[in-house]
């Protein structure tokens, strides 16, 4: 309906503009105007609404506005060069005096009309790309909306300026064709019909860029409303949308844009959701209640930097031929995330799969050793792992260390600290590794041990200083004469306090045994 409608104002100006421009034209009558013009036009219609059917509804829909653009601006060059030739072979109307102003009359109105007509096919494409497969990726071209406002703001002011030539050079022609002597009175009526030209040339030209804007802006503001509206939902959670990417300018560049950020969404959600998993998994190989031996006050926690980590401790409890046996195991995995969590988690199962009949920490490291050698080659990864043993009544130790840095004990007595140091390389690098077994040391009343991972002492303030193993002992110190559980929140709110709002960088793991 809007086509006809344009194609009908458009055979009205060109009727009009024929009979006032071309001095040949306005020979003939109203009539005669009338036939030379309808028929083109009638004909580039009827081709319109055939090519329409047959070939441009049958294009893809991001194509189809551009090939109805072109399409119908194509028809009106043809319909103005049909007139052109009409003239000059049934008239003989010359092609520079008289076509050439018809023509361009023709193809001013053409091209507004033909944008008209692209706008508006573009707009019904718009009503129902939600509802059907189409491009979300970015545009493959780029066109500023700046640009596209430069050529049309051109492009219209060429042609008004061609056509003000147009009705100049037909006044004069008719200046200069009389055979009398020019008057005044001649020139005054010249000087109001190149004014009334003008004005009418101006009048159908500023209705048209009106036309065109509003056009334009119902175009941006569907375009504006597809893209808020997917955002809208996004920012409920709701990403199973996407904005289909219309154009080739900055509203295509931006949806392009939300489509990658919506997809990047859901992979990260779908991520999140499986560290959340990986993570509840991790949490649950943790011990899950209190441990308890003879004599000795245990706690132990592990903060991990990222969702899951690579610290980790464990108990094996009561074992030994009277299961008054225990052993304790603090390691630490290189890196974070989902890699370090699963040699965590293997190192652990081998470990357990050892101590079912293994009770010496050299052995348990070596066997598990051997295992997770095979696991880890060629990852560049390892766990540092710290192995205590302690027996009986008294607490005697022995220990053995997998390259991790030794457990620490404070003698309140003395006020001292002493090490449990001990050789071997981090599991998982050289399968037939050998790992020292020390023996023997005793946990003795009152006495607090400390086993850590480096996220403790190698914490960061705001200025970069490490928190540093001194300061853990002072916290120790400060607070040996409490339970191994206020001990170990001492230690922890510490580095908290210590980094001063600082990301936590590494995983934090911590065990406690203070002798009662």
């Amino acid at each position: 309906m809007r086509a006809f409608l344009l194609y009908f104002i458009a055979f009205i100006l060109i009727y009009v503009y024929n009979g006032r421009i071309c001095p040949f034209v306005s020979t003939l009558s109203a009539q005669e105007i009338g036939f030379v013009v309808f028929v083109p036009l009638a004909i580039s219609y009827f081709f319109r609404t055939v090519l329409y059917a047959k070939f441009i509804k049958k294009q893809k829909l991001d194509v189809q506005a551009v090939a109805i653009g072109w399409g119908d601006f194509l028809l009106f060059v043809a319909s103005g060069l049909s007139i052109v030739l009409f003239n000059r072979i049934v008239y003989g109307f010359p092609f520079f005096e008289s076509g050439l102003k018809i023509f361009l009359g023709a193809l001013t109105i053409g091209f507004f009309v033909s944008v008209d007509l692209a706008l508006e096919h573009n707009r019904k494409v718009m009503r129902v790309a939600g509802n059907m497969e189409w491009t979300y990726a970015l545009p493959q071209v780029y066109y500023p909306i700046t640009t596209k406002f430069f050529l049309f703001g051109t492009i219209t002011v060429l042609l008004f300026a061609s056509l003000v030539v147009a009705v100049i050079a037909r006044d004069l022609y008719l200046l200069g064709s009389m055979s009398v002597q020019v008057s005044k009175v001649h020139i005054l009526l010249t000087r109001k019909s190149i004014i009334v030209d003008v004005v009418f040339i101006m009048v159908v030209l500023l209705g048209f860029i009106v036309n065109l804007l509003y056009s334009y802006s119902l175009n941006l503001r569907m375009l504006f409303k597809s893209q808020t509206g997917v955002l809208e939902r996004v920012s409920r959670g709701d990403m199973d949308d996407f904005v289909p990417v219309m154009t080739s300018d900055e509203f295509g560049i931006i949806a392009g844009h939300t489509n990658t950020m919506i997809t990047g969404l859901r992979d990260r959600i779908r991520m999140m959701e499986g560290l959340k998993v990986a993570a509840e998994m991790q949490q649950a190989l943790f011990p899950k209640k209190q441990v308890k031996f003879t004599g000795v006050d245990i706690a132990a926690s592990s903060v991990f930097s990222d969702e899951t980590g690579g610290d980790f401790f464990d108990f094996l409890e009561k074992i030994g031929p009277e299961k008054n046996e225990m052993v304790v195991v603090l390691g630490d995995v290189t890196g974070h995330g989902i890699g370090a969590a699963l040699l965590m988690a293997s190192t652990r199962a081998y470990l357990r799969m050892q101590a079912e009949y293994e009770y010496s920490p050299s052995d348990l490291l070596a066997n598990a050793n051997r295992l997770l050698a095979y696991d880890s080659y060629g990852t560049g990864r390892f766990v540092t792992l710290f192995c205590l043993h302690i027996a009986g009544e008294n607490c005697a130790m022995k220990w053995a260390s997998a390259g991790h840095d030794p457990a620490i004990i404070y003698d309140p007595e003395k006020s001292e600290f002493r090490e449990l140091k001990a050789h071997g390389l981090p599991l998982g690098v050289l399968p037939d590794s050998e790992y020292e077994e020390v023996c023997c040391d005793t946990l003795r009343s009152g006495n607090v041990l400390v086993i850590g991972t480096d996220g403790i002492w190698e914490a960061l303030a705001p200025e970069g200083e490490m928190f540093g193993k001194e300061r853990l002992k002072e916290v120790v110190r400060m607070n040996h004469d409490k339970p191994a559980t206020e001990i170990l929140h001492a230690v922890v709110d510490a580095v908290k306090v210590f980094q001063d709002g600082e990301p936590q960088l590494d995983d934090i793991t911590i065990v406690i045994l203070k002798a009662e």
